[in-house]
């Protein structure tokens, strides 16, 4: 999978989605199942302006990401680390 190609477009979908912070790769990692393939992103969010994981959360699934050959098809959020931890499931479409 080229998840690398379209890190930047995915990285600027989320500030468009959740502004007024900054987003940044804290790990990226291959996944596979029998079907898919695709890369588990964990991402950090910090921002002045507090927001709760659920908030958070309920705002990314109901995005529409537009990545090209791509599909987010799973997001989890907590918090962590003074901000929030965001990891996403972006398989090859």
């Amino acid at each position: 999978m080229n998840c690398r190609t379209n890190l930047p477009r995915l990285l600027r979908e989320l500030q468009r989605a959740i502004p007024h912070g900054q987003w940044h790769v804290k790990q990226e990692r291959p996944w596979f199942s029998l079907t898919f393939s695709g890369v588990q992103l964990t991402l950090g969010y910090t921002s002045a302006h507090v927001r709760g994981a659920q908030e958070v959360a309920a705002i990314l699934e109901a995005h529409e990401f537009s990545l090209p050959g791509q599909i987010v098809a799973d997001i989890a959020v907590e918090r962590a680390d003074g901000g929030l931890v965001v990891v996403l499931l972006v398989l090859e479409g």
